[in-house]
């Protein structure tokens, strides 16, 4: 299990890491060819569905619901990807290449997302919970968890006359309530789906095997805020030390605690957190919100550890990897 943990990590480090940088020496970056660097995202999904496979299954009863499903998700992840560009404004060169990349880059989240139709039991299982949504509630607390901590301090604020930030608009009511669903749906596919099923669906519920829920954070926040180097440092969040330590450190290991906490309480639903993981990446850029309610995040954080004791090794198997002796992926996670 232990060396599982490293080969995944060596191997979506490779993935990303390789793919990133080739781009970035051939001069790709935010409004130019960006979509080959969102190839590189796919490296933590890609290494766990790799060190998943068992080899096991038929291939009979399975075919036609994997085909029929990457059909129709590479279809709808095109158009959002096409769409949401046009949305945010970007010019769309009308050529061969634009088309033929993006048509490449939406067989990813397809690619991925039908695997948990796929013939083989072990892919299968690490997948299946990322399109199932079992554990509504917690579903529904990980899409209105940001819209909570953004507009209710945001509402206090402008009630008081505090600062306000609120995003650029997009045209009209109805414009701007479009493009916050097609981010949504787009960060979902694109973000989302190429990244949880590594990050929380294979390395976390390895770690959590041999360490408390809060430790195992604390290796995932490091290895996840890690691999995100070669963005960061190419004129990202990278750009300057406040900035990194600000996301990446403060803001991302409160994150990962959330996470934890909502990959366990779900029962292990990768579907939660893929969802929570969308919802961060969109809603801050669409909604308003105050930057002095920022630290409830941590905060949020701080009550989470405490209440649901995350110190202590968990002793549930609800959470168990999936080489594991495996458990009901329902059952309630520790407190």
């Amino acid at each position: 299990m232990k060396s599982l943990s490293w080969f995944f990590l060596l191997l979506a480090y490779a993935i990303s890491w390789l793919i990133w940088i080739i781009s970035l020496l051939l001069g790709a970056g935010p409004g130019h060819n960006e979509y080959i660097l969102a190839f590189g995202s796919a490296g933590p999904a890609l290494a766990a569905i790799f060190l998943s496979r068992n080899g096991s299954g038929t291939i009979s009863d399975r075919l036609p619901a994997r085909l029929f499903s990457f059909a129709v998700l590479w279809l709808f992840a095109g158009a959002i990807y096409v769409v949401h560009d046009r949305l945010r404004g970007i010019h769309l060169p009308a050529s061969f290449r634009y088309y033929f990349f993006v048509a490449l880059l939406a067989m990813l989240p397809a690619w991925i997302l039908s695997g948990a139709f796929t013939r083989d039991s072990g892919v299968r299982e690490l997948l299946e919970t990322l399109i199932h949504p079992s554990n509504w509630p917690w579903q529904a607390v990980a899409f209105f968890f940001f819209p909570a901590i953004l507009l209710i301090p945001a509402s206090f604020a402008n009630y008081f006359h505090g600062t306000v930030i609120r995003p650029e608009p997009h045209g009209t009511l109805w414009l701007s309530t479009a493009f916050g669903g097609v981010s949504f749906l787009s960060n979902f596919l694109f973000t989302a789906a190429l990244e949880e099923p590594g990050w929380r669906g294979f390395l976390l519920p390895r770690l959590q095997q041999r360490f408390s829920p809060l430790l195992a954070s604390l290796f995932v926040w490091f290895f996840w805020a890690l691999w995100h180097a070669p963005l960061d440092f190419s004129g990202g969040v990278g750009s300057s030390w406040r900035s990194y330590l600000l996301v990446r450190v403060i803001f991302l290991l409160s994150m990962t605690i959330l996470f934890t906490w909502l990959y366990n309480r779900s029962g292990g639903n990768l579907l939660c957190v893929a969802i929570f993981h969308a919802a961060m990446n969109t809603f801050p850029f669409v909604l308003p919100y105050s930057p002095k309610a920022l630290p409830l995040l941590f905060l949020f954080a701080v009550i989470i550890i405490y209440t649901d004791r995350m110190w202590r090794p968990r002793t549930e198997t609800s959470a168990a990897p999936h080489d594991a002796p495996s458990s009901s992926p329902s059952a309630s996670a520790a407190r």
